[in-house]
């Protein structure tokens, strides 16, 4: 870790006074973190972040006035948007608490390993942005976009992917499959979700049943009536462009 990382700044959110001390006591194992707040409810913290500037912040989910998820959902909208881990007694938020790309979700009562786990994580991803902080970085649409991950429901359980590694998503008869480099996942979720939910420069809706990973296309295939087939990475199969979305497609490959 650079000199930069070296600490991290950690705020804890809780408005147990006994969870706030059995994480502070896990936390404190750690040589290269350091506790700069600790707050019993979500409004304090929202306003402290702007002050103190943590690294990352660990949030319980229910709380009395602002909970957790509408706190981070609030925070979102700042300048600065710290790294966000949920700690909590309840499995039940872990979809909607992902769909807020925080970057872990711990059960109570912890143990050393998890949360060794999570810190581990953490540590990885602030030396991938090369910032202890999280900066909110606005794309040409003016959308926030920040961890680049998200949770899909597959099977009875929720699995972070990251967006990247998408290669494309199909949809037929109101069932959505995601393919990834490693996976398919199924999901309920309409395919105009799915596509609200990520990166818009890095997606191409191709058909109104496909959504391709503009990075994942190798070949572009006239077809017939003036339509186009692809073929992605690591796929034999081609996936089809309608004629509505041609123009589209021309122009961002300059054909």
């Amino acid at each position: 870790m650079t000199d930069q990382l070296r600490t991290m700044r950690v705020m804890i959110v809780d408005d147990e006074e006994p969870s706030r001390d059995e994480l502070r006591y896990l936390l404190e194992k750690f040589k290269d973190i350091q506790i700069i707040g600790e707050f019993n409810n979500g409004e304090q913290a929202r306003k402290a972040v702007r002050t103190l500037k943590p690294h990352l912040i660990f949030m319980d989910i229910e709380m009395a006035g602002l909970n957790g998820i509408q706190t981070a959902e609030k925070m979102i909208n700042n300048t600065i948007v710290p790294l966000l881990v949920f700690a909590t007694a309840h499995e039940a938020f872990a979809v909607k608490a992902f769909e807020l790309n925080a970057v872990d979700y711990l059960l109570k009562p912890f143990s050393v390993k998890r949360v060794t786990k999570c810190i581990e994580k953490v540590r990885s991803l602030l030396v991938e942005t090369g910032s202890p902080i999280a900066q909110k970085r606005d794309d040409e649409s003016g959308h926030a976009h920040c961890l680049q991950k998200l949770a899909i429901e597959h099977n009875g359980k929720a699995y972070v992917i990251n967006e990247k590694d998408i290669i494309f998503a199909y949809c037929t008869e109101g069932h959505l499959s995601i393919n990834t480099v490693d996976k398919c996942y199924s999901s309920n979720m309409p395919l105009q979700d799915l596509q609200s939910r990520l990166n818009e420069r890095m997606f191409f809706r191709a058909h109104r049943a496909y959504l391709v990973n503009i990075e994942k296309i190798r070949e572009i295939i006239p077809w017939f009536n003036g339509t186009y087939n692809l073929i992605l990475e690591g796929l034999s199969e081609k996936v089809p462009v309608s004629r509505q979305q041609v123009p589209k497609l021309k122009k961002m490959f300059g054909l």
